[in-house]
């Protein structure tokens, strides 16, 4: 296989590997029905999945400086491809807790490693574009992951899904065998073990820890209001789930393009001033905040149409501009790392955004207890307050052009 092909395997490998964030949430319902556990475990492993796989990211992000990257994406896609078919032979909670635990340790590589290879494979001037593909397939596994739960639980055991992203999961391993990976720097011997050389770089970067604080205290405002916006629609305003499910997918099909357009937007604007992509981060982020602060502002009901529709065009509106923010964010840390610090820059950034979706997550539970199991309430608070992540950004129009400058004429 070329080289060029590479990229493509990686993007898939991401598509499959983002459904399983996802794939136990919607079928709550159907596991506890099924299983003696209760929907609130369900949830507990979907949580502890995501902190386990944000904690593993570090670790081969360590493990990347002193192993070829393809082996450790090989060993990575089998572990969570095996795991997640033996989480279909789970029984209760204990050993569904397990399986998903050793799922996690494997999924944990797939960000940081393919950020890095994207970073290898791609020229510095079309990162912004390839960043937006990445993105694109790792909303749509996402997507996928709520489409298979809809459309074949209700029918078919709960398994069933879990066997497809099995199946999957097999064939990426078979492409990434037949994948030519480009060639890493060579480290020394004193760089490449559990680099704390890669941690004193990234300590003496701003502009590297600027970028990680934006992405943490961005998802610690809005990354619960994706992941729970159906059950937004079905206990708020009473929506059916078929019908929740739509509006979701709606919103996620204006996200789509969103990312390869406004990562290709951020690469013509890279070309005239190195701060260009922050500045469209920017924008997007508070644009994106307000628009979604109006939509949930709406008090809806199932027979007004105009209203119904005037949400689906603010919240789809803002999920588009969102899905331009992380390609461009991505495209920066590429921009602004270094060979040694790129794996653990990335994995750092990947367990910030997951921890902060975690808070995020935590805070709306908060919030519905306080305003009598209503999520609305919580919702407007979480997209108004997204704007102030946009404080980590402003350092960035002075410092980053030198950043870079500094960086490429070392």
């Amino acid at each position: 296989m070329e080289q060029k092909q590479t990229f493509k395997v990686i993007v898939l490998v991401v598509f499959f590997s983002s459904t399983l964030i996802s794939i136990l949430s919607p079928m709550a319902i159907d596991i506890a029905n099924a299983l003696p556990m209760t929907q609130a475990q369900v949830l507990q492993i979907v949580s502890i999945y995501l902190a386990i796989g944000s904690l593993f990211s570090i670790i081969w992000a360590f493990l990347d400086n002193k192993f070829p990257r393809k082996t450790l994406l090989l060993i990575a896609t089998v572990d969570w491809t095996i795991f997640t078919f033996l989480t279909t032979f789970a029984s209760n909670f204990v050993s569904m807790l397990i399986f998903q635990i050793f799922s996690a340790i494997g999924f944990g590589a797939i960000l940081p490693l393919s950020y890095s290879t994207i970073v290898d494979l791609i020229e510095e001037e079309e990162r912004g574009k390839a960043f937006g593909i990445k993105e694109l397939f790792y909303v749509l596994g996402i997507g996928m992951s709520f489409l298979l739960a809809s459309l074949l639980v209700p029918d078919l055991p709960w398994q069933t899904p879990l066997y497809i992203i099995t199946i999957g999961g097999f064939v990426c391993v078979v492409l990434l065998v037949l994948a030519q990976f480009p060639e890493k720097k060579k480290l020394s011997q004193e760089e490449s073990w559990i680099s704390l050389e890669a941690l004193k770089e990234i300590v003496r970067s701003r502009a590297i820890l600027l970028i990680i604080a934006f992405n943490f205290f961005l998802f610690f405002w809005y990354g619960a209001i994706t992941q729970y916006y159906t059950t937004l629609l079905r206990n708020d305003y009473g929506f059916e789930p078929e019908i929740a499910f739509v509006f979701y997918l709606i919103a996620q099909i204006g996200q789509i393009p969103s990312g390869p357009i406004f990562g290709s937007l951020g690469d013509r604007v890279y070309k005239q001033s190195k701060n260009g992509r922050i500045k469209i981060v920017i924008l997007l982020v508070t644009c994106g905040s307000i628009l979604n602060f109006l939509g949930f502002s709406l008090i809806l009901s199932v027979g007004n149409v105009p209203l119904i529709v005037l949400f689906v065009i603010l919240t789809c509106a803002a999920a588009i501009l969102y899905g331009g923010v992380d390609p461009n964010t991505q495209a920066t840390l590429g921009d602004i790392t270094t060979d040694l610090n790129r794996p653990t820059t990335y994995a750092i950034n990947n367990l910030c955004y997951i921890f902060g979706r975690s808070i995020s997550i935590f805070l709306l539970s908060i919030f519905i207890v306080a305003f009598n199991n209503l999520y609305r309430p919580g919702y407007m608070i979480l997209s108004i307050a997204s704007i102030m992540s946009v404080v980590f950004l402003l350092p960035l129009l002075k410092i980053l052009p030198k950043t870079i400058s500094e960086k490429n004429n070392v």
